[in-house]
């Protein structure tokens, strides 16, 4: 039995020369197992480690046992990849709790509901196991059909009485496109005598890597955010079942020791009960009892945190589920030689199993400690009275989007029933929300909206803050809002039923709605004549009449002697039809501000973009932009690697987008990117190091704000250089500190994602759309530019007190103080955009993606006034 079950990894072992291998000993004492239930090499004809498994082979393998096992149950498709695959999960339990599944299912919103009266005796705990959300760390998934296999196959008491007392969910890959992408690299680059060599091909990726999805994005950090469709799926099964238990399988760099819950506890969010982290380390003991039986090094308590709610650990922990990270040292690829020794592929798998397992145990023996700490998490709710309100008026869009985060994480959203003003601001009833705040997921309603700006430990994992109504640029209630009355659901509208008018003078569309941009390239494309409004002013419409326009309006005019084309109009019509904000002019003449014939509207062209990617790009940064642009504005974009952008004729380009460095300048690349902006592109320069790197090659010229350190530094260094005595520098070294103290001081001077006041020109042609001069900026950086010496040249500066949430030092608030988050260097015909901020940070800053549309389709605009 023994053999059977590891019998893959065993061969993997010989063929690969992997040596000192016990994966025997996964089962000490193996039971029999039934002959009826097919092995895993049986369908998909090789051995589980043999090879990295593909998602299509995990899956075929699973289904497989789904139609053969009365143990376990397909649940279908929750989600289809931006890759075209399916993101599946499926139910392990006792063959009787596969006969009352459902049932079970439908008691889950019971416990939860402190009105009901349902007996959690009677329930099994649900335990939900998902694996390799990050696609490059493979033995997670890999493990799956060993795990499942096992769990179906084995003929034993204990497991038995397990499934009986737990409902397993089962979600084998949580990223398929990533681990796909993975799989092909290392089953690609191994020979028939894999090197260990860490330098290898094999364990060294190309950029992108396989730890991120289709487009590039890490979806382990897409709880909170669910901007795509595996996250979404994952989301809808968490809810559905309301997991007791959540099981997370990463692996980790290959030099260290398995990790498993409980994280830091100084970095435990503060909405975490105290119970929860109880029950974690008890979990915990089971995972120790696996391992130090097996004689496996582990760790806990160090390094990972539970702070940021929107991992897979982590996020289950305000909805009275406990989550659990696990970490095994990686691989990458098929074996690899690290300070432990010789790390084999089938060893992370083992690995994986034996957590897998322990899980399960200690899901079945605490299950009376876990549901009863579900009920009471809903229980013991206490939330204060009132509602939330929020709005963003003139976008639709964007309010639809925020609503439906929220009701991803089932948080009730309604629609005032009459207009409200706080402190000045009134929210109406047609473009505002009302959120109670007294209702079952109030708990992550209020991680969702809360700043905080004071922590016990200021060392982060990840992000800081994530303030969500901030991260959407809302106008909104702070505080609770007492005597709202708001009776209905808000209900999302994508569509009017009013038709569009014919109009000889045009059509004028509101760019502040976030569905425009893609609008805008559509009509483009189709060659329509389409100019953008330098100024504000209020023009006669046929439906409306009177209507007051913003800095960025479009407006679609016939070209002389002709009508506007058939298809341009059926492009309006659709748009219309589909709610976006598009008015038939009644005449070019206006009551206030400029008229529609004047030569402040300028006329758009179609714009042609190139993104930067590929060696020593950041994957991250790139992949957001991609996904904004392609997904979006739903426009082309020619992604060049930057050892080809040397000999790319960059003159065929509107703009060049560029979020990391190039690592290799290359002959003529700076003459290149001087003449491209001269003859009247534009440069999107995105993050400290791409604007550092500008600025040492002579193609813009920014003065960085200094620290007292960084001048002391400088001084210092300049005394030396002339010959000073160290007497007279004595005074400028920094004070001596305890080397074990070296790495937090470091982490104390990071920026790891804050929330920062921006101040925004919205007359600056990148500022168009926005009403409002408050603008929230995503901060990750710790460096600060000195605002343009021309005054009309950074449309976004901080704020005199500029932090809104998050963690950053003393001496980062006042180098942030007043200092430039964007700024326009003209030159020659075209323009350098110098953006310290990601504008579409995680693809769910809605609130500032706005900024890069504007820089795409008014790059004509983007000179310095003299």
């Amino acid at each position: 039995m023994k053999k059977l079950l590891v019998t893959g990894i065993a061969l993997l072992a010989a063929n690969s020369h992997a040596s000192g291998l016990l994966l025997s000993d996964v089962l000490t004492d193996a039971p029999s197992l039934n002959p009826d239930i097919p092995a895993p090499a049986q369908v998909i004809g090789i051995e589980v480690g043999e090879r990295h498994w593909y998602h299509h082979e995990i899956v075929s393998y699973l289904d497989a046992l789904a139609e053969a096992s009365p143990r376990m149950a397909a649940l279908g498709e929750n989600a289809r990849t931006y890759g075209g695959r399916a993101s599946v999960s499926y139910a392990i339990t006792s063959p009787a709790n596969i006969a009352k599944l459902n049932d079970i299912k439908a008691a889950r919103a019971s416990i939860i509901d402190p009105s009901s009266e349902i007996d959690i005796a009677d329930q099994p705990a649900v335990l939900h196991m998902m694996y390799s959300i990050h696609g490059n760390e493979p033995s997670g998934a890999n493990a799956t059909p060993l795990v499942a296999y096992y769990l179906n196959a084995v003929n034993n008491e204990k497991i038995e009485r397990q499934l009986e007392s737990v409902v397993i969910i089962f979600t084998p890959m949580q990223n398929p496109d990533g681990l796909d992408r993975f799989a092909h690299w290392t089953n690609s680059h191994r020979g028939q005598n894999p090197s260990a060599d860490p330098n290898d091909r094999e364990h060294r990726e190309a950029v992108p890597n396989g730890r991120t999805n289709y487009y590039w994005f890490d979806l382990n950090r897409d709880w909170l955010a669910h901007q795509h469709p595996a996250s979404r799926g994952r989301l809808s099964v968490f809810h559905d079942w309301k997991p007791n238990v959540q099981l997370d399988f990463h692996e980790q760099g290959s030099n260290s020791n398995y990790f498993f819950m409980p994280g830091k506890p100084e970095r435990t969010n503060p909405l975490t009960p105290d119970i929860n982290q109880t029950l974690t380390a008890k979990i915990g003991e089971y995972h120790a009892a696996a391992f130090d039986e097996e004689g496996v090094r582990y760790f806990t308590e160090e390094g990972y945190d539970d702070f940021f709610m929107g991992k897979g650990s982590t996020y289950p922990d305000l909805f009275g589920t406990v989550g659990i990270l696990f970490e095994q040292p990686s691989a990458r690829g098929t074996l690899q030689d690290t300070v432990n020794g010789r790390l084999t592929f089938p060893i992370s798998i083992a690995n994986q199993f034996r957590t897998s397992l322990s899980s399960i145990k200690a899901t079945a023996e605490l299950r009376s400690e876990l549901l009863e700490y579900q009920r009471t998490f809903y229980a013991d709710r206490k939330a204060p009275p009132g509602h939330y309100l929020a709005s963003a008026p003139g976008d639709p869009t964007r309010l639809n989007e925020f609503v439906r985060i929220l009701k991803g994480h089932q948080i009730e959203v309604m629609a005032l029933s009459r207009d409200v003003t706080v402190d000045g601001q009134t929210y109406s009833t047609t473009d505002s929300i009302a959120i109670p705040i007294d209702q079952p997921q109030s708990t992550y309603l209020q991680t969702l909206w809360q700043a905080q700006t004071e922590f016990e430990e200021n060392v982060f994992y990840d992000v800081s803050t994530w303030t969500l109504p901030w991260a959407f640029n809302l106008t909104h209630s702070r505080d609770p809002v007492r005597n709202v009355k708001a009776d209905l659901p808000y209900t999302m509208v994508n569509s009017s039923i009013e038709p569009l008018p014919i109009s000889k003078t045009g059509y004028l569309i509101d760019w502040r709605d976030s569905s425009s941009p893609a609008l805008l390239y559509d009509l483009l494309e189709l060659g329509a004549n389409v100019r953008v409004a330098e100024k504000t002013f209020t023009a006669l419409t046929i439906e409306s009449g009177p209507t007051s326009f913003g800095y960025g309006t479009l407006f679609i005019a016939p070209e002389l002697g002709a009508a506007i084309p058939a298809d341009v109009l059926n492009l309006l019509r659709t748009a219309k039809a589909n709610g976006q904000p598009i008015y038939a002019a009644a005449s070019a003449y206006t009551p206030t501000g400029i008229d529609l014939g004047s030569r402040d509207f300028t006329v758009l062209s179609l714009p042609k973009v190139l993104l930067v990617t590929g060696p020593g790009t950041s994957a991250y940064g790139t992949g957001e932009i991609w996904h904004m642009l392609d997904r979006r504005v739903e426009m082309p974009i020619t992604m060049v690697d930057t050892d080809r952008l040397g000999r790319t004729d960059l003159a065929t380009y509107s703009h060049i987008i560029m979020t990391t460095p190039p690592r290799s300048a290359g002959a003529g690349m700076v003459e290149k990117l001087d003449e491209f902006v001269s003859e009247g592109g534009v440069l999107w320069a995105q993050g400290s190091s791409t604007v550092s790197w500008l600025n040492s090659q002579g193609l813009t010229k920014v003065n960085w704000r200094q620290s007292q350190a960084d001048v002391d530094r400088e001084q210092y260094n300049a005394m030396l250089k002339s010959g000073a005595t160290s007497d007279s520098t004595e005074a400028l070294l920094p004070e001596r500190k305890p080397f074990v103290d070296a790495s937090d001081e470091f982490a104390f001077t990071l920026v790891r994602g804050a929330i920062l006041e921006g101040d925004l020109d919205t007359s600056h042609p990148l500022g168009y759309g926005y009403e409002s001069s408050f603008i929230p900026m995503f901060r990750t950086t710790n460096r600060f530019m000195m605002r343009s010496a021309n005054p009309y040249s950074t449309p976004i500066a901080y704020s005199g007190e500029p932090l809104l949430s998050g963690y950053m030092s003393e001496e980062n608030r006042q180098l942030a103080a007043n200092s430039a988050s964007l700024i326009v260097d003209g030159k020659g015909n075209g323009a350098i955009v110098l953006s310290l901020d990601s504008t579409t940070f995680r693809a769910f800053w809605w609130g500032t993606q706005r900024l890069m549309s504007n820089a795409i389709f008014f790059g004509d605009l983007l000179f310095e006034p003299r």
